[in-house]
């Protein structure tokens, strides 16, 4: 079983982590909310409407959206054009202007995705989830395979999203110092099942976190 009776609530605003070992979930578990997958058991909800079941185009018109832990980009397109992609009728000059420049791809506009490196990649996976203009963004992984620099700018662009431009985020990441320095708020999951929540301070005192990271 992927996920044993996971329940977890997201108020509006927050930034939220959902962290815990390889294998215990925690991409299962943003499948299944972003329609990804379809759940056996239990019901999923976004702002009292049930959405268990519903496929992704439909849960992202309702207003949630999601980065993937490796980016899916079209490579023989151009940067604009991977943005343009993803909601093109909605996206005006100067919502496009705001994008390049919070991800800091302006200078790779017009360049063919392919030949992005692996960081721009990320930034660039990133634009195309702001491009939804959703209210609810799950991120997976947006630091993986980064270096500290990167990790650094990630970080400052995910704050901005909450904070200027009012998006609520839940972000799966082992980067773990990073993530507590983000979120308000934190989801651990151990083979399959939620085993503490809690603000950053109470999930690094936590004696089960601490057992199911380091068996101690």
């Amino acid at each position: 079983m992927a996920l044993d009776k996971v329940s977890i609530n997201v108020e509006k605003g927050k930034i939220y982590g959902v962290i815990g070992p390889n294998g215990s979930g925690k991409t299962t578990l943003l499948n299944l909310v972003t329609g990804v997958l379809k759940p056996s058991a239990g019901r999923i909800y976004f702002k009292d409407t049930d959405v268990t079941g519903k496929p992704p185009h439909a849960i992202t018109r309702m207003g949630m959206g999601r980065t993937f832990q490796i980016p899916r980009i079209f490579p023989e397109l151009t940067v604009e054009e991977n943005i343009l992609a993803v909601n093109r009728s909605q996206i005006s000059d100067d919502r496009l202007k705001e994008i390049f420049d919070m991800v800091d791809l302006n200078d790779e506009r017009g360049i063919a995705a392919k030949r992005l490196g692996y960081g721009q990649r990320k930034h660039l996976e990133l634009a195309r989830a702001i491009a939804l203009d959703a209210e609810l963004l799950f991120l997976d992984e947006p630091m993986s395979g980064l270096d500290k620099q990167t990790i650094a700018v990630i970080s400052k662009q995910i704050k901005t999203l909450n904070q200027q431009m009012g998006k609520t985020l839940v972000i799966i990441e082992h980067h773990l110092e990073e993530l507590m320095q983000l979120a308000d708020y934190v989801f651990v999951l151990d083979h399959g099942q939620k085993i503490e929540e809690g603000d950053p301070n109470t999930i690094r005192q936590s004696e089960a976190v601490h057992q199911a990271y380091f068996g101690v």
